[in-house]
């Protein structure tokens, strides 16, 4: 197999459990997206990029968006860690939709996206992302009962809790597809 590397960027554990996971079921270098240069990237066929979903982006992608010239001829793949559930298309379109705002046409089409399901422990939001969801929660609670989706009663109802979907199977796709390659 040629040379891959999973770059990871992680605020709360999540996505850094998958960035192992992938590394491991695929034998190959991890690396901690605030510890790696573009130049460190070059030795490799295969980059995995792994980022947390906040606020409509995706942590750490920069090292793959500003130096996509560099890396356009290798193997690009994107995961993202979220609470939205992945198997619902509402929520990975918005997804996309959030994470298309960051990539050009090129992009899009060379780098494979796959989306992960994460987790979140209320206790240890830093003080701004409890803000944060503290106002998502307060506008959500205010809209029509019947209009609230699956994603929003389930958000309601996990407020201030430790809620974990973190399932190692979930990177099955992601490593079938890059043994494929």
């Amino acid at each position: 197999m040629k040379k891959i590397a999973v770059v990871y960027q992680s605020k709360y554990g999540a996505t850094r459990k998958y960035a192992e996971w992938i590394a491991e079921e695929l034998s190959c270098d991890l690396f901690e997206g605030k510890d790696i240069k573009a130049s460190d990237l070059e030795p490799y066929n295969t980059i995995i990029l792994g980022g947390g979903l906040y606020a409509g982006g995706v942590n750490g992608i920069k090292i793959l968006t500003k130096n996509f010239s560099k890396f356009s001829n290798k193997n690009l793949v994107i995961f993202t860690c979220g609470l939205a559930d992945p198997s619902d298309t509402v929520n990975t379109d918005h997804i996309k939709k959030s994470l298309y705002k960051d990539l050009t046409e090129e992009m899009k089409d060379k780098i494979k996206v796959f989306h992960l399901r994460g987790a979140m422990d209320y206790s240890k939001l830093s003080p701004i992302h409890r803000s944060m969801m503290a106002l998502v929660c307060k506008m959500t609670a205010k809209k029509d009962q019947n209009s609230l989706t699956n994603e929003d009663k389930e958000m309601l109802a996990s407020y201030g809790k430790k809620v974990d979907f973190i399932n190692k199977e979930t990177i099955l796709p992601l490593i079938n597809y890059i043994r494929s390659l």
